[in-house]
């Protein structure tokens, strides 16, 4: 009984000492422990999870550009929007804020008046050498939530106020950048994007969504061959479904320069991925096929073939031989490319934009023909 009273007393007075509302090494450390093993860790790893499922099971839309991510489709609620709720994330976040923050600054200490490092130390409004962590758990979740424009003011509110943190304060920046770019206010993002230096980028997390979010900007601006290298490194630098995705825009941004020897290049990488689900797979193949620049195509018409063999294709005939139609055409050879648009026709079991496609080239060439 009497040990059990001492504990406890022990106890109080221990959690009473490292109270945020004491500033000491104890409190502080304390803290960081806590909001880091007690209340970060579970909202962290409830991020990652939920964000591999996002970027794992999303169904791009290969009849347009596909988006850097799929968040990115949030901005437009007419397409198809990518699965995950990031709302236990933000409340984890919200919790350590409230509950682990350390505004009380702690006790002067005599004779340090006049060093600029201690200065800078009992200026600062946060204490918890860990709750930076936090708020950028916060604001990330808000981004992949959709709600761009809370995950914007969350991070400059971090650029602002966690300045004795460098990497962190730039990271800050990059991603009000991005939330900005979702939102398409460019000009914005350009005055955020344009003022970090290659110094500041000073880890390789830093370095790589430097490469994303400039990657994004170009994009969003139309500006395809200035986005080229930024893609290029971000594909390099992504794995995964990411990894994937990325070279898959990679292939269509050189198709559109007309650099069809990259873009090939691109497509089959997006398309021999081990992870990348079938459906990828086959769409990959078939724009390989709309960029192939070698004098023979024969080649290349008899594995479109072959794909036609196939029961799972059944229900994608019409790209196949829409593809194989546009191989002839693009080597002059009109009747054959009618003979293959007149099957991506008739093989058509969705009646989807690429049968549309494909009735619209026929259609043309009939109207050239005047048939």
């Amino acid at each position: 009984m009497v040990l059990t009273v001492v504990l406890t007393l022990f106890l109080s007075v221990l959690f009473g000492a490292c109270s945020p509302k004491k500033n000491t090494a104890a409190s502080r450390n304390y803290q960081a422990f806590i909001t880091r093993y007690n209340i970060y860790y579970n909202g962290d790893t409830h991020f990652r999870e939920t964000l591999a499922d996002m970027e794992s099971k999303y169904e791009d839309d290969y009849s347009r550009q596909v988006f850097m991510h799929p968040v990115e489709a949030k901005s437009d609620p007419l397409l198809p929007q990518p699965s995950g709720n990031f709302d236990r994330s933000i409340e984890k976040a919200q919790k350590a804020i409230q509950l682990r923050s350390i505004k009380k600054r702690p006790k002067k200490k005599s004779g340090k008046s006049s060093d600029p490092k201690y200065k800078d130390w009992m200026k600062r409004e946060e204490y918890n050498p860990f709750l930076h962590n936090a708020w950028m758990m916060m604001g990330r979740s808000q981004y992949y939530n959709g709600d761009f424009l809370g995950a914007a003011s969350t991070f400059f509110y971090i650029s602002r106020h966690f300045k004795w943190l460098p990497a962190t304060v730039v990271e800050s920046k990059l991603m009000q950048a991005l939330s900005y770019v979702s939102l398409d206010w460019l000009f914005e993002a350009e005055n955020i994007i344009t003022r970090i230096k290659p110094e500041e980028l000073t880890t390789k997390r830093l370095r790589e969504l430097y490469n994303f979010v400039y990657a994004d900007f170009h994009l969003r601006s139309q500006d395809y061959e200035a986005a080229l290298p930024y893609l290029s490194a971000a594909a390099k630098e992504a794995s995964g479904a990411q990894k994937t995705r990325l070279n898959f825009l990679l292939g269509q941004v050189y198709s559109r320069l007309g650099q069809k020897e990259q873009a090939y290049k691109a497509f089959k990488d997006a398309g021999s991925s081990s992870s990348a689900p079938y459906r990828t797979k086959f769409n990959a193949r078939i724009k390989q096929s709309e960029v192939f620049t070698g004098a023979d195509i024969s080649s290349e018409v008899k594995a479109l073939r072959r794909m036609t063999r196939y029961d799972r294709n059944k229900d994608y005939l019409d790209q196949i031989y829409y593809a194989i139609g546009n191989l002839y055409l693009s080597r002059g050879d009109t009747v054959k490319a009618i003979e293959n648009y007149v099957l991506a026709n008739e093989k058509s079991t969705r009646n989807g934009i690429d049968k549309a496609m494909n009735q619209l080239t026929l259609g043309n060439l009939y109207f050239i023909r005047h048939d």
